[in-house]
């Protein structure tokens, strides 16, 4: 295996336990706060392209670990079920597919020569916005009765001093 592949996902990991150190989540938490007075398909849309452009720079899981705790409090606090924006914006980590160091296969296929960047991203880019449009279709269709995302669950914890209605 090459090194420059197993750099590059040591540095994902470093770079999602850098910010956390830094507080740079909870910076980008505070700037994302003006989404819990949209409706709830346009905040899991925001989410999702946003988790999406960031994944095409850093890896799988320093966007996980970047966001998730910035989008599990937004949706307690629009009393909306937490599941309901986690997923769609767990499954849009996956979708790195623009550029060389999105995740280690796009580094190993761009580093045998063959390849230009913007041959990558002009095949990446439409499979990034289908894959979007499935979560999206998915989650309002089909994953609302399979996941009970219409009910606030037990296990989140009720906002006591928010109350913000969900269009």
């Amino acid at each position: 295996m090459p090194w420059e592949i197993a750099i590059l996902v040591g540095g994902g990991f470093a770079l999602a336990d850098g910010c956390e150190e830094s507080k740079l989540s909870a910076w980008i938490g505070s700037k994302l706060t003006p989404l819990g007075s949209l409706p709830i398909w346009s905040i899991i849309l925001i989410s999702s392209l946003i988790v999406t452009t960031i994944t095409e720079v850093a890896s799988n899981p320093a966007t996980i670990t970047i966001f998730l705790p910035i989008l599990a409090p937004l949706a307690e606090a629009i009393h909306v079920n937490p599941l309901y924006i986690l997923i769609p914006s767990t499954l849009c980590t996956s979708f790195a597919f623009l550029l060389p160091v999105a995740n280690p296969p796009n580094a190993i296929v761009f580093s045998y020569g063959h390849l230009k960047v913007i041959d990558m991203v002009k095949a990446g880019l439409g499979i990034n916005i289908i894959g979007v449009a499935v979560v999206m279709l998915a989650i309002m269709t089909w994953a609302q009765p399979m996941f009970n995302l219409q009910t606030y669950p037990a296990w989140a914890p009720f906002p006591s001093a928010t109350n913000i209605s969900v269009h």
